[in-house]
């Protein structure tokens, strides 16, 4: 008979082990932690409240998941964004994925996937779990997940509620980890203010009256005739009511962070039948932008999940949008929001996925232990695999479709 069979020690797991190419990193120096924090009362109730959470993530998830397979049928441009990403677009991995970028992303992740088996740990060791070890999970060198190990045999012979605790706290964690870091990105987006506003110059036409009057392209035109210049319609306005031959005083900002300001004078001309200066312009509409984003509704939602890389004229922190704003939290405001950001977005989408009761993540494994709570005097444990795997398949072939459709170019 062996030690494992007299109840003696089971054998030493392994600090490290590659299994090429997967390197794991185990250690017990984090069972303190999962100790103290788990003593305390309020893990329990966090722990609670993450258990009533996980059936609304899940449903948000259904929802989006099976809205964006309709979308994909019922309109085949939407599927247009996807395919000019490229397959790479699917996975929430930095360097795969165009919109992620390295650095943020590869913080995001590292941390969400953290808390996210941290809570875990916490909450197996208020529900008296024994936990083995944690670690971090790295392709090569590149970190991608970290992990607890919570005694497999215990939590199937604990009772439902105990079990489901444990479950359900990585995805309350991430949600609150991701609430957390959106309020502080509108925080940040709080202190923002507009350096410059008015209508942006794209271009400037070779020997046009703009040139030889010396504008020049990422100009913002501020005024003409000390008239403010806050869109591309009062522009066309103003000089709807000027003629060929006119000369009007022109402001624009310019340099870095569009602090110098610049006048000169412009003798217009004509272009079929409209007065123009020869340049192209765009609507810069700064303050407006901002204001959108500092607006906090449902209907806006979408808004915060819009990547500043995918929507950078839209988002005040991306690269496109940042110099036009300062804050009074200095000149890293950028970097403050950015890190906030990914952390939210990268957060609320593990918490998203885990959530669905897809097995074997934490939301299927929930299904199956509720299930088996509810059903287990009528039904057989067979009969309730059959149920939980059935539920899989189904989401499983969804995925499937979401992420193939766009790829498929004879349904488009």
């Amino acid at each position: 008979m062996t030690e494992k069979e007299k109840g003696g020690p089971e054998p030493a797991q392994r600090r490290v082990e590659f299994k090429f190419p997967l390197l794991t990193l185990r250690t017990k120096r984090f069972s303190g932690v999962f100790d103290k924090l788990g003593s305390y009362r309020a893990s329990r109730y966090a722990s609670w409240v993450a258990l009533f959470l996980v059936p609304a993530v899940a449903a948000i998830g259904l929802y989006l998941f099976v809205f964006s397979l309709y979308a994909l049928l019922s309109n085949p441009a939407v599927g247009e964004i996807t395919r000019q990403l490229g397959p790479g677009s699917i996975l929430l991995l930095p360097g795969i994925n165009p919109i992620v970028p390295i650095f943020y992303g590869w913080l995001a992740i590292v941390v969400a996937i953290a808390i996210h088996e941290g809570a875990h740990g916490v909450v197996a060791r208020n529900a008296g779990f024994k936990v083995k070890s944690s670690g971090l999970l790295f392709f090569l060198i590149i970190p991608i997940g970290a992990f607890v190990d919570v005694d497999e045999e215990q939590i199937k012979k604990a009772k439902p509620r105990a079990s489901l605790r444990v479950m359900a706290a990585g995805v309350g964690a991430n949600i609150v980890v991701a609430a957390v870091c959106l309020i502080g990105v509108l925080i940040i987006m709080g202190t923002l203010a507009p350096v410059v506003d008015g209508v942006y110059i794209s271009s400037v036409s070779d020997g046009l009256p703009a040139q030889i009057a010396g504008l020049m392209p990422e100009d913002v035109l501020v005024s003409i005739d000390g008239v403010r210049i806050n869109s591309t319609t009062d522009l066309s306005n103003l000089l709807g009511n000027r003629t060929a031959g006119d000369l009007v005083s022109v402001t624009v900002a310019r340099g870095e962070k569009w602090r110098e300001e610049y006048s000169t004078f412009v003798n217009l001309t004509t272009s079929g039948n409209r007065t123009v200066m020869g340049v192209g312009v765009g609507d810069l509409a700064i303050a407006d932008r901002l204001r959108n984003y500092q607006t906090v509704s449902l209907e806006r939602l979408s808004m915060y999940l819009a990547p500043p890389t995918l929507a950078s004229g839209l988002v005040p922190f991306s690269d496109s949008l940042a110099g036009f704003y300062s804050s009074s939290l200095g000149a890293q405001w950028q970097i403050y929001a950015n890190v906030l950001y990914w952390l939210w977005f990268v957060n609320v989408n593990l918490a998203v996925f885990n959530a669905l009761p897809l097995y074997p993540l934490d939301g299927g494994r929930i299904f199956n232990i509720t299930l088996k709570g509810l059903l287990g005097r009528k039904l057989s444990d067979k009969a309730i695999s059959i149920a939980t795997y059935t539920m899989t398949i189904i989401l499983v072939i969804i995925l499937a479709l979401v992420i193939t459709l766009p790829f498929i170019t004879p349904l488009f």
